[in-house]
């Protein structure tokens, strides 16, 4: 009987289904998603049957949403875009440097003629509001790209003349590349945006095991490789005042 009982446990072990935790944003610049997942999942094996899943397109990202219980790391924009529509409840945003905002910019070279093309990681629809309050003009060309490293590569060796980027994203390529963005300059701020979010149902929201895994992140060897490979800081829970800026604009 003891046999059978242990038995029945390793099945339902086995073959329970793990929780996942979606990521896509395009602000990181993340060459290996398997170096990262690998790191994640080693991370989140004290926790139970959870497990890490990266995407890279964004339309199959949100295939993945419809679950009733969801976790997912996104972008603050993108979060405001469909929180509503899956039920999404922010939790805990990213920090960096003792800070949880960043904004966005446009970016080009010195002295850019207003023509060409712009390229962006973001939206059309969002780009087209910061080129209105950078110019007074939105006609100009928008390319889309996967990240905002591609937008910025875009304008450092002459294929746009503009990027839409978030700060952050420009101040790294600076440090890492300080010969490509010498001759480029920031032609617009945008208000502060929340970093990364991590969202959820509300199913998972209650789930103590779900609180733990990221209030308990900076706290543990595996838990900090993966904030480096994020590359932030440490990932802190949202005050009301923070959730209801977010609940303002959905």
């Amino acid at each position: 009987m003891k046999f059978i009982t242990i038995f029945f446990l390793f099945c339902v072990m086995l073959f329970a289904e793990s929780h996942k935790v979606y990521y896509y944003t395009t602000d990181k610049n993340i060459d290996n998603f398997k170096t990262l997942k690998v790191n994640f999942d080693r991370y989140l094996a004290r926790y139970g049957q959870y497990e890490f899943q990266a995407f890279t397109d964004k339309e199959m990202f949100e295939t993945f949403l419809k679950k009733r219980e969801t976790i997912v790391m996104l972008s603050s924009l993108h979060y405001k875009q469909i929180a509503k529509e899956y039920n999404l409840n922010a939790v805990f945003v990213a920090e960096n440097k003792k800070s949880i905002t960043d904004t966005n910019v446009i970016i080009g070279k010195k002295n850019a003629p207003l023509t060409g093309t712009v390229t962006t990681a973001f939206s059309k629809k969002y780009t087209k509001k910061l080129l209105r309050k950078t110019f007074g003009i939105s006609h100009l060309a928008l390319l889309k790209v996967p990240k905002e490293i591609d937008a910025l590569m875009s304008v450092g060796y002459g294929m746009s003349q503009f990027a839409a980027v978030s700060k952050g994203s420009f101040k790294l390529l600076q440090k890492t590349n300080s010969m490509l963005t010498k001759n480029m300059r920031i032609y617009s701020e945008s208000d502060p945006n929340y970093r990364m979010l991590v969202a959820a149902n509300k199913e998972n929201v209650k789930d103590k095991d779900f609180m733990r895994i990221f209030t308990n992140m900076n706290k543990s060897k595996n838990g900090k490789s993966v904030l480096k490979l994020l590359g932030i800081d440490n990932i802190v829970k949202l005050n009301s005042n923070h959730l209801r800026s977010l609940r303002s604009v959905r």
